[in-house]
């Protein structure tokens, strides 16, 4: 059974969830300072004057399941706050992000030489931009492969993605730690986040 949090301690964390409320109430997603305490929390481990793991801390305090949390973190992990803002302006995927992310400089998207900040005002400008690297085709550099080797390419892919989901597992029951259990499954999410699986994603900006 958990101890009772320390004044300090609830208030601690009441300051945190409170600071999440907020944010997603503003923004309506989850914006990069939600994802950065989200990340905080779990990293510190500040949940367990609350709960007895990152698990059973996530449905109740957080109202979003721990995958989803995870899910969250790993999306800043691998985009940083960037992604977030991006997101919050537009409503960009995380598919979409990977494929503009090269235009991306810190706070700006640069095409053809135009520089624009992700600032609520230019909202036009950013959709017009993102649309056009989203729809331009460098048929210079690229070569379709032919159907054998594409079949050839995704036999071998597949082969090694079992091997190392079959790793995964076996690491998962071997490992005696709940802690190192946990690193795991944010491997296995982080690996889930670099396939971009469609049903994850949020609203699209395109069609």
């Amino acid at each position: 059974m958990n101890e009772p949090p320390t004044a300090d301690e609830a208030l601690k964390i009441g300051h945190l969830l409170g600071q999440r409320g907020a944010f997603t109430a503003v923004s309506g997603r989850c914006s990069a300072a939600s994802a950065q305490l989200l990340r905080r929390i779990r990293e510190e481990k500040l949940y367990l004057p609350l709960a007895s793991s990152w698990r059973a801390f996530c449905p109740p305090y957080l109202a979003i399941s721990r995958r989803y949390a995870d899910y969250l973190i790993a999306l800043l992990n691998r985009f940083g706050p960037i992604y977030f803002e991006l997101s919050e302006l537009i409503g960009i995927s995380p598919r979409q992000y990977l494929a503009i992310e090269p235009a991306v400089r810190e706070d700006q998207l640069v095409v053809d030489g135009e520089v624009i900040s992700f600032i609520p005002k230019n909202h036009p400008k950013i959709i017009a931009a993102v649309h056009q690297l989203l729809t331009q085709t460098p048929i210079s550099k690229r070569r379709d492969p032919t159907p054998e080797s594409i079949g050839a390419q995704l036999n071998d892919l597949a082969a090694r993605g079992r091997a190392i989901a079959n790793q995964l597992v076996d690491l998962y029951y071997a490992a005696y730690s709940r802690d190192d259990r946990e690193r795991i499954l944010e491997v296995a999410t982080e690996l889930r986040l670099i396939l971009m699986r469609p049903d994850t994603e949020p609203r699209r900006l395109v069609g």
